[in-house]
């Protein structure tokens, strides 16, 4: 969707008239029914007359075409400024126009990743240049318009009207940066003339109308080069190899896609059920390429941010098909979706997902569930009703179904029951269920998965981290303040009688899993659900006790510090719902590990417990 779509004269006139703020914020409200921030329009009113300045001196035909505001489907982001219009020999260009208020930045750790000051103090963001050329990259491949008439040529900069480069070291300019600054050049404040001087190169002939109604009503779907690319990463990728059931679960979302593929009216809803490591991701990521190659308009869900990031960098690699991330959304991306504006929406770990998102639009009547089944003729949950830790977690098989009825769309149901994590030990799982669950052992723990009780987290830490390469989790039984001392993070995991102390995961680093400098950081049940590691180490804190008196597992309220997961304390003679949640907080940390899982108990009760469970005494 384009906000505003007019001649290069009308958008200066409404600039010498003062009156772009006015028009904006009108036609936001007639286009999308949304009253404008009074921030956002501070910011259209501060950067608009900057560039108007620009098109002035480049001395366009009055017929070059200015576009503001283009929102990319099906995402929250907005390219700022889009003209369009012919060179001196006619060719078609479009050159896409990131603004920024900036007056300083820092480099900072990561690909395209810089510090400046936003939203009232110092963060992580990505460098300008990259923005930009990731735009392009979108509009490249999800608009159809644009990669089958590739006489359109798309160009990309970034103008930081407030920021004076700095005579030496302009740590935007640093070499780390080079790759997309050599695709989308940048122009500071005293650059006005270059940039005039570059619009001036691609458009100088107008003649843009055609140019900008061809990129406003481009169909969206995925280019055939990325079908291609997704294709060819999951096809050589022995990790995304189906097996058994998880073949069997596969072949029903195709055989039921392609039943419907013809009935544009006809909805359906799949849910596919499987306990940690049965291959659900797997099963998703190939009915993704399958989907993709057959035409559809696919998008993956995950509502775990980190596992999101993680998920896309596993399918990536090393092979540089950054455009492939687009294809991952966020599970509060469909608030304003049309109706079955998608062909298929694939949701991994369903159970995450919430009646909103965080300082998103609520629709009454709605929730993330309604949303994704309402925006898709094919909505592919994969779940597992376990693995619900927060209060905000409304994911579950009869939630799904209750909204699925609304819809009268008809339901499948599989089942997934084999085991690929933790050794391919199902015994480990129905080990763990049963300790968790205070029921009766039928067997002690056997078979090839490394469980061990640690007695130091010390120790925990020395075999699981230094020795095996693996990663330490805790459950959240220790508040994160997310202080930096003296230029780290605050050690916030403390065991007082043990001398230990380490911080939480960096919460700039949605990669911490897998990302080297985040070894000695202590996982979150929040940035580690849905992932796998070969080995994990797992703090049990204070929250999960042992009554040896009374024989049962204890949960102790004051004990779990996250504020944003805990439900209200039940009324008497209620069960408290944070028993469950604890439960399933551990047993989701209990099984990320792919060869084995150590664990330190705060409560020697619940050590000694575990340890008579091992060896099968109930």
């Amino acid at each position: 969707m384009i906000i505003y779509n007019e001649t290069s004269s009308a958008f200066l006139n409404h600039i010498y008239e003062n009156k772009i703020g006015y028009v904006l914020k009108e036609k936001v409200l007639k286009k999308m029914n949304k009253v404008v921030s009074p921030s956002e329009l501070r910011s259209w009113e501060r950067s608009l007359p900057q560039m108007a300045k620009v098109l002035r001196d480049a001395d366009l035909k009055e017929d070059t075409h200015v576009l503001l505001e283009y929102k990319l489907p099906s995402t929250e982001k907005r390219i700022d400024f889009l003209i369009t219009g012919q060179d001196e020999q006619g060719s078609k260009n479009a050159v896409i126009i990131e603004l920024k208020q900036w007056e300083k930045a820092k480099t900072a750790e990561g690909d395209g990743i810089v510090r400046t000051f936003l939203g009232g103090r110092e963060r992580e963001t990505v460098h300008p240049a990259y923005q930009a050329s990731s735009y392009k990259r979108y509009l490249l491949n999800f608009n159809e318009s644009l990669y089958t008439d590739t006489s359109i040529k798309l160009h990309a900069c970034a103008y930081l009207h407030n920021y004076i480069m700095a005579s030496f070291s302009e740590p935007l300019l640093d070499k780390r940066y080079g790759k997309y600054i050599e695709e989308s050049p940048l122009y500071f404040q005293f650059n006005d003339r270059d940039l005039a001087k570059n619009i001036r190169h691609l458009v100088s002939n107008g003649k843009g109308k055609e140019i900008a109604e061809t990129i406003e009503h481009g169909k969206i779907r995925p280019s055939k080069k990325l079908v291609e690319t997704v294709g060819s990463l999951i096809a050589g990728n022995e990790e995304f190899v189906l097996l058994d059931e998880q073949k069997v679960a596969y072949e029903k979302v195709v055989s039921l896609y392609n039943k419907l593929k013809t009935e544009t009216d006809q909805k359906q809803v799949i849910i596919i059920k499987g306990g940690p490591g049965t291959g659900k991701s797997v099963i998703g990521l190939n009915v993704m390429s399958y989907m993709l190659s057959s035409r559809a308009y696919v998008e993956y869900i995950t509502p775990n941010q980190a596992f999101r990031e993680v998920l896309r960098k596993k399918l990536i690699g090393s092979s540089g098909h950054v455009e492939v991330r687009d294809l991952f959304k966020g599970s509060a991306s469909y608030v304003e979706t049309p109706k079955n504006y998608f062909d298929v929406l694939i949701c991994d770990e369903a159970h995450r997902l919430k009646e909103q998102g965080h300082m998103k639009k609520k629709i009454a009547g709605e929730n993330q569930i309604t949303q994704i089944i309402r925006s898709s003729r094919i909505s592919v949950f994969f779940i597992d009703d376990t693995q619900k830790i927060s209060k905000k977690d409304i994911g579950s098989v009869m939630e799904i179904e209750k909204e699925a009825s609304r819809f009268g769309v008809s339901i499948y149901i599989a089942e997934l029951e084999s085991q690929y994590r933790c050794s391919g030990s199902g015994n480990y799982i129905s080990w763990l269920d049963s300790l968790l669950n205070n029921e009766e052992v039928d067997s002690p723990l056997e078979g090839d998965f490394d469980f061990r009780i640690i007695s130091s987290p010390h120790q925990l830490k020395e075999e699981i981290v230094d020795k095996l390469g693996g990663r330490l989790l805790a459950g959240y039984a220790w508040d994160w303040t997310k202080n930096i001392v003296d230029g780290k993070l605050a050690d916030d995991v403390v065991i007082e009688e043990q001398n230990f102390s380490m911080p939480w995961n960096d919460p700039n680093r949605i990669d911490w899993a897998i990302h080297p400098d985040c070894a000695y950081q202590i996982g979150c049940i929040h940035t580690v659900q849905g992932l796998e590691m070969d080995y994990v180490g797992v703090i049990i804190g204070k929250d999960l006790g042992y009554d040896e008196e009374n024989k049962k597992l204890i949960v102790r309220r004051d004990e779990f510090k996250d504020k944003g997961a805990k439900p209200a304390k039940p009324k008497k003679g209620q069960v408290d719902p944070l028993e469950q949640l604890v439960r399933n907080t551990y047993k989701t940390l209990m099984t990320r590990g792919m060869k084995g899982c150590y664990v330190y108990c705060c409560d020697k009760g619940l050590e000694r417990y575990i340890k008579e469970r091992i060896k099968g005494i109930s």
